[in-house]
């Protein structure tokens, strides 16, 4: 498996672990009305959790694969980025437009806050998993 393919399960993995338990935990606060200290430290706790599972990960898959992390990325993986990044832009605006709809709905802003920081999940992991498809693909 490619360096860049780990990385990207990885990355899937750490936003998978980091905001499915937050917005769980968002979803059972009903009804969502307000923007409170647990949202925050939630939201906090999540970004913790993502940059220390996404950090230790990189760097022991970096330390059991030196060569591979050191080589620089070679046309196919800028091929397959570019193809990542053209499939997640669209699904990410999609997203956000979806979000901003529902102000139109009556939803209050904790929803609007919570549904653009999904719009952003949604949009990273579409990211993540195009690039594992590349890879397996051209495997």
């Amino acid at each position: 498996m490619p360096f860049r393919e780990k990385i990207a399960w990885l990355s899937a993995g750490g936003i998978l672990v980091a905001f499915g338990p937050y917005f769980a935990l968002v979803a059972m606060r009903q009804p969502i009305t307000a923007l409170g200290p647990a949202t925050a430290t939630g939201f906090l706790a999540a970004i913790v959790t993502l940059v220390a599972v996404i950090t230790v990960a990189s760097i022991i898959v970096a330390l059991t694969n030196l060569r591979d992390a050191q080589q620089p990325s070679d046309e196919r993986d800028r091929a397959i980025s570019r193809r990542a990044l053209a499939f997640a832009y669209p699904v990410l605006l999609t997203a956000l437009f979806a979000a901003l709809a529902t102000l139109f709905l009556g939803a209050g802003e904790s929803v609007l806050v919570n549904a653009v920081l999904g719009a952003i999940v949604l949009g990273e992991l579409t990211r993540c998993g195009v690039e594992i498809l590349g890879y397996r693909a051209r495997a």
